[in-house]
């Protein structure tokens, strides 16, 4: 009789040294892309806890994954949980999303065993560096992003913007809709613009909620 024994996890020796050293070549990567870099030129706290705190939580998640041999039934049941995950905020701008991605490779790369902790500094400070430049103010001119409540409601997105470059006198990029009120007819927005070099805004239909650098 064959004895068939099914295993989910074949444990590993773990060494603890190497793990250390990757999670502190981790930390002070997401802390230089997050706080250095990210909160100096955009500002936004929530999403530099965000992205520090899903950088942190990945490295952990795949130290656990690579400490054994993970059956296939245990992979999928793990997608099955990541799939569910949600980030519930506001829709994420292109650069925002840029951070969030670089955040992810740097967990990647270090919590992953790639044979020495030399290996995974190199790689996340290629990633840092790259993010820095990539998104140095010198390079790239900075949009502004502001929250506005409207006292109306649009019937497409094409009119909504429109009326927002006429209120705001500006280039607007984005306008994400965050709440529409039938009831009272307002609608509330992100909007994400840059200033034309000619009179201030006139702003007697909105109320401002939100204004900072982008």
């Amino acid at each position: 009789m064959t004895q068939l024994s099914l295993t989910l996890f074949s444990a590993v020796p773990l060494a603890y040294g190497d793990v250390l050293a990757r999670l502190g070549v981790d930390l002070v990567a997401i802390a230089v892309l997050t706080h250095a870099i990210y909160l100096r030129r955009h500002g936004r706290r929530d999403l530099f806890v965000i992205y520090a705190m899903f950088n942190v939580g990945l490295f952990l998640a795949l130290v656990v994954m690579t400490a054994g041999r993970v059956g296939v039934g245990v992979g999928f049941g793990l997608f099955a949980v990541l799939s569910i995950v949600r980030l519930r905020s506001e829709p994420f701008s292109n650069v925002e999303l840029g951070y969030f991605f670089v955040a992810l490779v740097v967990a990647l790369v270090c919590g992953l065993d790639l044979g020495s902790p030399l290996v995974a500094a190199g790689l996340a400070t290629v990633a840092v560096a790259a993010a820095a430049a990539i998104d140095h103010p010198r390079l790239v001119r900075h949009s502004k992003r502001t929250e506005l409540v409207l006292e109306l409601v649009f019937a497409d997105e094409d009119a909504l913007h429109r009326h927002v470059e006429e209120r705001l006198n500006a280039d607007v990029s984005d306008v994400s809709v965050l709440e529409i009120d039938y009831v009272r007819d307002i609608t509330r927005v992100a909007v994400r613009y840059r200033s034309r070099p000619s009179r201030a805004p006139a702003l007697s239909e909105e109320t401002h909620v939100a204004v900072g650098d982008r």
